[in-house]
């Protein structure tokens, strides 16, 4: 009994043991598991700790590359607007001017040369816009304006543009139009040209023998009335493209060929463009053996519908009243070339420098229009019409027309709420112009009765003279011959003169300012003489000028103000023994 006792006892006690023990066991890895989550716990929040260090890194990194992006869009934002606003100076003059010449007396061949130089610039203003707005293109929010035009005039202008370049390579530019195209199509002429001309443009880079060919047809549409497929084919005896590279070559940024030949935007853009017109274009290549692009695009065939380029052309020397017109506009070279496109619609304009002086001649008259140049000194566009719709009721409703070189929608809007009636855009053409003044209510004429004061075409047609034969003139006069031809001399009568007397006013004034070190003043006025100097010609002078007007803040230009001083003085009497000669 008392063995079982002490036996119990014993394995009671060993019992006891293994337990303590098992529990110290537990209790141990207890601890060693809570110290292991401990860790676990520690090593995470450092983790995590430098997970948000890496987030606020990269979130800095990708803030100060996106300013960086910015600051370089910026850049080349205010590049392009600063060259657009560079080369729509001299195309207001080749484009208003050659409008007017068109007008004047010329036979078949200079009819079609001015016409031709016409054109061009008028596709040049279209390459300019579609510059300025290359990001609305990439990003889709291009708008498409079919209008009625003349297929066949379309057509003919594309080709004569590339015809010199043609024959200076030893090329031939063929075109081929069949006889089932419609004279009248409605389609959006700029974004069409600017496709067609991109695709003849890259036909003469890439063929160095053989010619070049424009074919153009056209197939009605059985199932919807009036519309059909209006088919374009640029064939070349070039080079050609391998096949596994023909899809590449409509990436944007993409240059397929010899790195001088572009930045690969064009094909792109026409594709983008020819998307947004319902329209396809495609590509058939063979290296060594040429290639064919064709452009396939949906388009409305008018028979009696719609006015034609031509008719619109005729209409808009329809008759007008005669307006009373007050201009204010800071650049003489505009100043001549709106005068004498008002001319040209029987109409006379008082012109004004700048908005103030715009604003003291309103205190005192009445005018049926008044159009405001938007960059002016002293009192620019948007401050004058501030100034206009503030003052008493009289001068508070003049109609206003915005003149400047923005073409974007937006800034059209803008200047429209700010008060403007009416916006135009520079480079001027005669139709733009005539257009906006026949939109002028009635109801605001000083004198509704219809004028017959309407300059006798003679009088512009007796400009153009061929008496005038003297020898070789020591003023180079190929920038002129090439824009305005056998008319060139008479343009010169008109410009030069006005050229002369504000180019070296702003010349003392540039010298003052540089002494100042107003480099504002100095850039601006530097900037005015630039392009005045360019729309004659004068090449040389418009660099130097240049010269100062990218310098002005960050060096001293004292010795590019010398220079433009000694060619002025070399130019001076050139210039006036021209005009003596004219006289």
């Amino acid at each position: 009994m008392g063995d079982d006792l002490e036996k119990k006892l014993a394995l009671s006690q060993a019992r006891g043991k293994r337990l303590k023990k098992a529990r110290a066991e537990a209790e141990n890895l207890l601890e060693l598991k809570s110290r292991e989550l401990f860790e676990a716990n520690q090593a995470l929040e450092s983790s995590q700790s430098r997970l948000e260090d890496d987030i606020k890194q990269a979130t800095y990194e990708l803030s100060v590359t996106n300013q960086r992006l910015q600051a370089s869009l910026n850049d080349r934002s205010a590049f392009i607007g600063q060259m657009s606003h560079e080369v729509r100076t001299p195309l207001n003059a080749i484009i208003g001017l050659s409008e007017i010449l068109l007008t004047s007396k010329l036979d078949n061949a200079q009819t079609d040369y001015i016409d031709t130089i016409n054109s061009g610039a008028r596709s040049l203003i279209v390459l300019l816009n579609d510059m300025l707005d290359i990001t609305k293109i990439e990003a889709g929010r291009v708008d498409i304006n079919p209008q009625p035009e003349d297929a066949h005039r379309v057509h003919k202008n594309i080709v004569a543009m590339f015809k010199l370049e043609a024959q200076q390579k030893g090329l031939t530019l063929e075109f081929r139009m069949d006889d089932t195209v419609p004279k009248r199509l409605s389609i959006d002429k700029g974004r069409y040209k600017q496709i067609i001309n991109n695709l003849i443009s890259n036909a003469l880079k890439n063929t160095s023998q053989g010619g070049i060919l424009l074919d153009v047809s056209y197939k009605n549409d059985v199932i919807s009335k009036g519309m059909g497929m209006l088919t374009v084919k640029v064939v070349d005896t070039g080079s050609g493209i391998a096949e596994d590279q023909i899809e590449r070559i409509f990436n944007a940024y993409e240059q397929i060929g010899r790195p001088d030949q572009g930045v690969g935007l064009g094909l792109a853009i026409c594709q983008q463009l020819s998307e947004l017109m319902m329209g396809k274009i495609s590509c058939e290549s063979k290296v060594g053996r040429g290639s064919i692009f064709e452009l396939n695009l949906p388009v409305q065939e008018l028979t009696g519908l719609g006015q034609s380029t031509a008719q619109r052309s005729n209409a808009k020397h329809s008759p007008l009243p005669s307006l009373k017109i007050l201009i204010a506009e800071d650049n003489p070279t505009n100043q001549k070339v709106i005068t004498a496109q008002l001319a040209q619609l029987g109409q006379q304009a008082e012109v004004t420098n700048n908005g103030a002086e715009a604003m003291a001649k309103l205190e005192n008259n009445d005018y049926d229009v008044v159009i405001l140049d938007i960059l002016m000194p002293v009192m620019n566009g948007e401050e004058t019409i501030k100034a206009i719709r503030s003052a008493k009721q009289a001068t508070s409703q003049h109609y206003c027309i915005a003149l400047t070189a923005s073409s974007y929608q937006d800034q059209r809007d803008r200047l429209l709420r700010l008060g403007f009636d009416a916006f135009l855009s520079k480079p001027l053409s005669l139709s733009q112009l005539s257009d906006a003044l026949h939109e002028v209510p009635r109801t605001l004429w000083v004198d509704s009765d219809f004028g017959h004061n309407f300059i006798d075409s003679s009088g512009t047609k007796e400009i153009i003279s061929a008496a005038h034969k003297d020898k070789s003139p020591s003023f180079d006069f190929s920038y002129l011959k090439t824009q305005f031809g056998d008319a060139h001399k008479s343009i010169f009568k008109e410009i030069a003169p006005t050229f002369l007397d504000h180019a070296y006013r702003e010349l003392v004034e540039l010298k003052a300012f540089s002494e100042r070190a107003n480099t504002e003043k100095v850039r601006s006025i530097s900037h005015s003489m630039k392009g005045a100097a360019s729309s004659i010609g004068l090449t040389h002078l418009a660099n130097a000028l240049m010269q100062i007007e990218s310098k002005s803040g960050s060096s001293d230009v004292s010795t590019h103000i010398a220079d433009v001083d000694q060619i002025m003085r070399e130019l001076k009497p050139l210039i006036q023994h021209e005009l003596d000669a004219l006289l």
